[in-house]
This record gives structure tokens, C-alpha cells and sequence, in this order.
């Protein structure tokens, strides 16, 4: 069976995206974290997955936020986050130690902690990811300009638009005409570029005696 997937947007990364880089890091550093306590405790099934993530959230840091990267990224740390979940729920249910036990020395407490975070890195990776795929697909008009508008409204906007427009439309405008009456004016005697309103012209030509009427 294939699943189907979404189109994963390409191109430079939005401004959105590049200020997304600093909690990004946060969140890969306790992934690392995570990787590292799943090792120690010899899940290293866990551990290579953990590292996976680790590995792509690095990548797509490392190459200036790079996109298609970033959703490969969210699409495993939300397969990561449900099996972390399914695995915290067993250890709380099924367990019969505590989750968390001064007597029981820092390494198993630090890998209690990793279990519990573990989950939520997942979610909150994926998130993240799906935040950018959402800013990318809408070029960037999450994002605000110093006006407090988004910037795909700010930018390439006519600069008519959104105002009056000082036109008026004025309809049946004109002096008004018979049926079976009409004037008949020689192309030969309207020259380019004249000023002479239309009435006043047609006056001026019917005194001189080349316009007569019909």
C-alpha cells in the first residue's frame, strides 16, 4: 500500500523559516540528548532512530535551513514521537519501578527524563515542521512587515490599491440626438492634436459652409 504524501515545497527558505533557527537548534540539542540516554540504556534500535533525527535536523541547520530537509525531519520526528509515546505509557502502566527514584542512581533517572522527553521532541519537531511546510506553501504571508501587515500584502501591491479612485462614472453624458438627425463632419477638416471642443468645431465648420445638415 502507498501512502500518499504531501508536495514538499522547494525553494529558499522564508524569513519565517530562518528565524525558526535558534529554537530549531534548542530542540535538536535535547534530541541529542535523548539519542545519547537511549544508547547508554542499550536501546540502540531507539538510538538510531533518535539519531536519524538528530542527523536531519543538523543537516538542514548546517545548509542554511534548508526546507525539503526540514520536512523529512518532521515527518520522522513524528514517527519517533508516537513510538516514544507508546513506550512512555508502557513504562508508566507497566513498570514496576518508578519513573523517577533518588535510590535508583542519576543514570536511571537521566534515562527517565529522556523517555519523557523523548515524546514530546517528537511532537514538538514536527510541529515545527509543519509550521514552516504551512509558510512555505503561503510564500512567506504568515510573516509581518514593520507596518503590521502580512508581507505578501505589503509587497507587490499596486499603489492605487485599497484607495478611491477619483474617476467617476457619469452615465449618458453627451448632447442627445433624433433618430432619422444626423451630422455629418469630413475627416478632412478634423486635424491632429486640435483643441477646438467638438461643438465649437462643428459650428465653426457649419458657418464656413462645409458641414450642412442631413
Amino acid at each position: 500500500m502507498v501512502l500518499p504524501m504531501p508536495s514538499i515545497p522547494g525553494g529558499s527558505p522564508t524569513a519565517y523559516t530562518l528565524s525558526m533557527r535558534k529554537p530549531l537548534t534548542a530542540l535538536i540539542l535535547v534530541q541529542a540528548f535523548v539519542c545519547f540516554m537511549k544508547i547508554m540504556g542499550l536501546d540502540f534500535l531507539g538510538g538510531l532512530y533518535a539519531g536519524i533525527v538528530v542527523g536531519l535536523g543538523y543537516y538542514a541547520l548546517n545548509n542554511g535551513m534548508d526546507v525539503q530537509i526540514l520536512m523529512y525531519y518532521g515527518m520522522m520526528c513524528l514517527m519517533n514521537g508516537v513510538f516514544d509515546l507508546v513506550r512512555l505509557l508502557d513504562v508508566l502502566f507497566k513498570s514496576p519501578l518508578p519513573l523517577f527514584a533518588a535510590k535508583l542512581g542519576v543514570m536511571y533517572n537521566l534515562g527517565s527524563l529522556a523517555v519523557v522527553l523523548a515524546p514530546i521532541c517528537g511532537g514538538c519537531g514536527a510541529y515545527v515542521a509543519y509550521k514552516i511546510y504551512q509558510d512555505q506553501q503561503n510564500g512567506g504571508s504568515s510573516l509581518y512587515s514593520s507596518q503590521g501587515q502580512p508581507a505578501s500584502y505589503s509587497q507587490g501591491l499596486p499603489t492605487h490599491y485599497g484607495t478611491s479612485s477619483t474617476h467617476k462614472f457619469a452615465p449618458f453624458a453627451g448632447n442627445g440626438t433624433r433618430l432619422g438627425e444626423r451630422e455629418t463632419v469630413p475627416l478632412l477638416f478634423m486635424h491632429e492634436g486640435d483643441a477646438t471642443s467638438p461643438p465649437t468645431r462643428l459650428a465653426t465648420l457649419r458657418e464656413s459652409g462645409h458641414v450642412a445638415r442631413a
